[in-house]
């Protein structure tokens, strides 16, 4: 069904070999698709007709009117095909809950829709018995065509926060359906001065025809069959709404110049205040009186005025039970955080302050990391940046600002970078939340140093005064991961963009419901069969099973080695067998090296190993005193990377492992048109001494020190057995306590008699990798490549931002 057009499904249909040992039911394309139309399918789609009249006079010297088409399906029957699917059973609550990560019960657990306060304090107001569907619509205008026409869609979409946000963030899980497309017009049958406030009035309109049978059934409850197989009364509730700024103003009714949630004063928003949220009565109240007074002409109250209130007389929240739509917007990370407070405002201030020339050869002079990207020409001359872009560049930022500004404007740096990165916290909890606001308030108490720089006359910023509401918005509904823009935005390729390709651009909508609807029975023809044949999954992280984890991994595939002591697979065991403790460290690692036979001379030229045979004979002295001195004449197995499998961390997600790839990746010379690669060999926090260290809980760097990898090989058979890879490594000075401006940890390499300190370790005592950053002054040294740094810089910060877990580890 996917990429295969009308043509081509004829033609396949017609080859001899199809058509005579298939028996198919069907002989073309027409016939296939009426065999679709007889499978199950989802809700059905409906088209109604809006008709608005304008304010304009026609050609005939009457009004202008416009038929827009509102395609919808019933709320309801979405919300039951959501809550009765039986591939949610086991993702699916059905009442609030209080979890906590102490037994006092001081430090509250925040992740899940059921763990906010919203949900308690709803279901207070019901009857007893009754379970709660927490409604979370989402709605964004997208782009159907790329380069040419205007065709637009605007697709609402719906889920429940009954399913848990592992599910919704699989699209392939369809936790989350098209509930309508709303119209899209360019309403030119009003004037320009009020067309404006027209296309207000139209999405009300709309969208209140959209969720009406959502007020009775908010009333009442209606019983319905849920995936555990009990009958439960449901009462839908609308609890959040996904939107970006411009669209929460629409649906608060209110003008972009004002906040969508409090009464905060326009020309107030730069300070931290505790402003009186918005209320729905008073609101309403305020347009009805609205609508009095115009009709009998006179000026708009002050109130009216005062909250910015636009004169959509018909929310379509006004009728909505149990609903504050002012507390049900959720907290934008993509467009308030990365692209707004960050992109648009801190980048800027900072490049005032260090000019583009020198930013930009930080960010060149940067040393790699796996999966960090490397800007080559620095920032400023990037001109199409997206989400991806924006995070890339704060997981460096921090450190790139480090020694470029003064201490008060590295203060209000790390304040804003610290604020982004709590936010994105798939889990937070009691002690997360104290500290995401301390973010905010270190922020608002160094802000003036960025005044009296003159790179900033104020901070009245809307997005700046937005995240002041983070907060609440986490106690009330969980955390923000759950309630993401780009989700949204990923759903129109499958839910508009892919649907309006297979129309032929004329009357499109139409064509689109209907293909959506076909691509829906099958969905669920193949969730039955796969239902009633069920196949065997593969362990993920059973023994010979890794998956792919990245796009430079060794030539064969991984082999995921656990905590399995004294086992290997092979014939037969030398006489001398190498004591090997029990590994700390769950990782993968290619079944065959990549860079077999390897020389010492290799080693130590292209590794720069430079005390390679040093450092193995302590090795061997230490574990296996009987075996021979290794000798120049020795060759290695050498692989080029090993994958660490890193420690659950509560505050991330609770299903996917934490993959860290740690290179030790030689220089690769010039080929033919393949032009020459430098090394890269990594940075990883080790275990200094096994004997006392114990496995931490994924919070800890207590007992690590860095290392940087140089090589990573096989113990060759001569000097005994040996059942994990080595490491030859070299060292960093051990961990002090935390720079007071930064936050992160400074280290310098460590020496000894005038050489780097260098030693074999076994891979198992690598505990997870690590990104350092060269510490410079005012000014950038010219010098500094990205090849080069490591070897260049006096001293360097551990970079606390290279991921979120690693960010938790460190504060």
């Amino acid at each position: 069904m996917k990429n295969v057009g009308q043509t081509s499904i004829d033609e396949y249909l017609k080859l001899p070999i199809v058509r005579d040992r298939s028996q198919l039911s069907f002989h073309n394309n027409y016939s296939f698709m009426k065999k679709v139309d007889e499978l199950p399918t989802g809700p059905d789609w409906m088209c109604d007709l809006v008709t608005i009249a304008g304010d304009r006079l026609g050609e005939d010297g009457q009004m202008m009117t416009e038929k827009l088409e509102l395609w919808q399906r019933d709320p309801i029957e979405c919300i039951q095909e959501l809550i009765g699917n039986p591939a949610f059973k086991d993702n699916l609550a059905y009442e609030p809950v209080k979890a906590y990560q102490d037994k006092e019960g001081t430090n509250r657990i925040l992740d899940e829709t059921w763990t906010g306060d919203w949900w308690w304090k709803t279901q207070g107001k019901l009857p007893k018995g009754a379970v709660i569907a927490p409604v979370i619509l989402a709605s964004d205008k997208t782009q159907l065509t790329k380069f040419r026409g205007d065709k637009s869609a605007w697709p609402v979409y719906l889920s429940i926060g009954n399913i848990s946000k592992e599910k919704h963030r699989q699209v392939s899980a369809h936790a989350t359906v098209l509930l309508g497309y709303l119209p899209v017009s360019k309403l030119e049958c009003f004037s320009e001065d009020s067309r404006s406030l027209a296309g207000y009035r139209l999405f009300h309109h709309c969208m209140s025809e959209l969720l009406k049978p959502l007020i009775e059934a908010g009333k009442k409850g209606v019983p319905m069959t849920c995936a555990d197989g009990y009958i439960r009364r449901i009462f839908p509730i609308l609890a959040a709404y996904i939107a970006d700024y411009p669209q929460q103003c629409l649906i608060a009714c209110c003008k972009e110049n004002r906040c969508p949630r409090c009464q905060v004063d326009p020309n107030n928003r730069g300070n931290l205040l505790d402003s009186l949220w918005r209320d729905v009565d008073e609101t309403v109240e305020l347009l009805k009186q609205h609508k009095r007074q115009m009709r009998k002409k006179r000026v708009p109250t002050e109130r009216y005025e005062e909250l910015g209130l636009r004169a959509v007389y018909q929310p379509f929240w006004i009728n909505l039970p149990h609903t504050d739509i002012f507390s049900c917007f959720t907290p934008d990370i993509l467009h308030q955080l990365h692209k707004g407070v960050f992109k648009d405002h801190l980048v800027k201030w900072c490049t005032d302050i260090v000019g583009e020339d020198e930013l930009d050869r930080r960010f060149k002079a940067m040393n790699g990391y796996p999966g960090l990207r490397h800007f080559k020409k620095g920032i400023s001359g990037v001109s199409q940046w997206t989400g991806t872009e924006h995070k890339e560049m704060q997981k460096v930022f921090v450190g790139v600002m480090a020694g470029a500004v003064s201490d008060k404007v590295l203060t209000v740096v790390r304040a804003l970078v610290d604020f982004i990165y709590y936010a994105q916290l798939q889990s937070h909890t009691t002690k997360t939340l104290q500290a995401l606001q301390k973010s905010l308030e270190t922020f608002h108490a160094n802000k003036q140093i960025l005044i009296d720089l003159e790179v900033r006359d104020h901070f009245n910023i809307p997005k700046l005064h937005n995240i002041q509401h983070y907060l609440d918005s986490i106690m009330a509904l969980g955390s923000p991961d759950g309630y993401n823009t780009e989700f949204p935005e990923r759903l129109h390729i499958d839910f508009a963009k892919n649907a309006y390709r297979a129309s032929n651009k004329r009357d499109y909508t139409e064509q689109m419901t209907l293909w959506l609807q076909r691509q829906e029975a099958i969905l669920l023809r193949c969730a039955y069969l796969e239902w009633l044949h069920p196949i065997a999954e593969e362990k993920s992280m059973g023994a010979g099973s890794a998956e792919n984890v990245d796009e430079e991994s060794d030539d064969e595939a991984d082999e995921v080695v656990q905590s399995q002591a004294g086992k290997e697979p092979g014939s037969s065991i030398p006489a001398h067998t190498v004591p090997t403790p029990a590994p700390s460290t769950i990782y993968r690692i290619a079944k065959r090296p990549a860079l077999p036979n390897t020389t010492v001379q290799q080693l130590e030229t292209a590794h720069g190993a430079i005390d390679f045979l040093p450092a193995l004979s302590s090795f061997l002295k230490k574990h296996s005193p009987h075996a021979p001195s290794p000798s120049r004449y020795d060759r290695f197995d050498v692989y080029k990377q090993i994958t660490l499998s890193i420690s659950f961390n509560r505050h991330l997600s609770l299903k996917h492992t934490i993959l860290n790839r740690i290179r030790a990746t030689p220089p690769r010379a010039a080929k033919g048109r393949t032009p020459a690669a430098p090394g890269s060999f990594d940075m990883a926090l080790i275990i200094e001494d096994p004997a006392n260290y114990t496995p931490p809980s994924g919070l800890s760097l207590l007992g690590l020190r860095v290392g940087q990898i140089r090589a990573i090989f096989d113990l060759p058979p001569q000097f005994g057995h040996y059942e994990h890879p080595l490491a030859y490594i070299e060292w960093f000075t051990l961990l002090g306590s935390k720079d007071s401006v930064t936050g992160m940890y400074q280290v310098n390499r460590s020496t000894r008699a005038l050489r780097r300190n260098a030693e074999v370790i076994s891979v198992t005592r690598i505990a997870r990798s690590c990104h350092l950053m060269g510490k410079c002054a005012r000014k950038i040294d010219h010098q500094w490549t990205t090849e080069n740094v490591l070897d260049k810089a006096k001293a360097f910060w551990i970079n606390s931002y290279i991921h979120v877990d690693t960010f938790v580890v460190t504060h």
